[in-house]
Formats: C-alpha cells, structure tokens, sequence
C-alpha cells in the first residue's frame, strides 16, 4: 500500500493490526512475540492490550517485541527474526504459530482450532488454515498456521518476501489444512481498497464476498 499498515484505522481506536493481536492475546498460547520495524509507533499494540475484554491473568499468553531492521526487505526476515528468538527464549518449544498483521479479522477461536487439532496429531509437520480460491478452483493453505520444530530449519532458510505458505507447498512435510468456517475472517488487507471494504465489514455493512 505503500504506507505502513498496522496503524491505519477500521474505526476510532481500532488499529487494524490491533484486532488480530487481540486475538492471539485472547487465544489458548502460551507466548506471543510481535516483530516489528524500530521505527514502528506501536501504538496498535497497546490498542490490542486496552481492549475491554481483554485482562492479564495467569493463563494470558505473554507479550514481548521483536525488533526487526530488516523486515521491510521481505516477510522471511520478520519470520526468521521471530523464530529466532523463540529458539532463544523458549528452547523447548515443539511449534511455532504464524499470524499476518495484515489479517484483521481472525479470532481466538480459530486459533484454539489449530492448536487442538495439531495437539491430537502430532505426527503432522503443519496444521495451516484452509480457503477455497473460487477463481482457481482449489484450495489454498495460509496463515494462521502452526508449524513444528521439524520445520524450523526451513523456516530460518526462507528468502526475500517468502513465507510459510511456500513450505506448505514441500513434500518434504506433513501437514493439513483446516478450511475456515468463515472465510471473510482471513481477508488481507493489501490495497486502499482492501481497506475500505474491511472497514465496512467491521461496522456491520453487509459486504459481498471479496
């Protein structure tokens, strides 16, 4: 877009980035790590910690930021940086879980859906959110996804603007793909008009399917 987008407003004192924070912050994880330019106000991450239904209690997933200077160079710096420091911070950890700042719209719930369901087959290398792309009749696996430490080497070796979705793609993995129940929840928001269109859906507008 050509414009940072973490901080551009759905409605008053709503970032978009802030929401799906919110929903990780809300979810069944044991940590969260936000990955984020030096330069970037953060001003949305607090949006996602004020929320009214949202209080730090014992079970709230703990919250830090990651500095990332290369991160406008492409999404495999934001994520190996990311992975890093998990390995750093939590060397015993078995998966990661990858969300997009860009994805308004998912919830706490469907992020508990892939946890349980990854936690009941752990034989799989990856459980990835599952949509239907109509233009070419198949379906495509995205973000919010987990991935398991057999992945994480190829995490750290990812190139320029590549992301998660390139491994899902490898038969040198296992995984599935979970199809959203509702589809418009994984909406991206990439262009000016991708922003219109996501503030409309969050006021309650009836929107047609984009």
């Amino acid at each position: 877009m050509g414009m940072r987008k973490q901080s551009l407003e759905l409605a008053k004192d709503r970032p978009l980035a802030s929401l799906g924070l919110h929903a990780l912050l809300t979810s069944p994880l044991t940590s969260v790590k936000v990955v984020v330019t030096p330069d970037d106000p953060r001003e949305w991450i607090a949006a996602a910690e004020g929320m009214a239904d949202f209080a730090v209690s014992s079970v709230s997933p703990s919250l830090s930021i990651v500095s990332c200077a290369e991160s406008t160079r492409g999404m495999s710096y934001s994520i190996k940086q990311g992975v890093l420091d998990i390995i750093r911070d939590e060397p015993a950890a078995d998966a990661v879980l990858i969300a997009l700042a860009d994805q308004p719209f998912i919830s706490a719930a469907m992020i508990a859906e892939l946890i349980h369901y990854w936690t009941r087959r752990p034989e799989l290398d990856f459980v990835a959110t599952a949509m239907r792309d109509t233009r070419k009749n198949e379906v495509v696996l995205t973000p919010p996804a987990i991935l398991s430490r057999s992945m994480f080497a190829d995490l750290l070796n990812l190139k320029g603007d590549a992301g998660a979705r390139q491994l899902f793609r490898s038969l040198n993995f296992k995984g599935e793909g979970l199809v959203a129940a509702n589809e418009q929840a994984l909406f991206d928001v990439d262009t000016p008009a991708d922003l219109e269109w996501a503030k409309k859906y969050f006021s309650g507008q009836n929107c047609s399917a984009r």
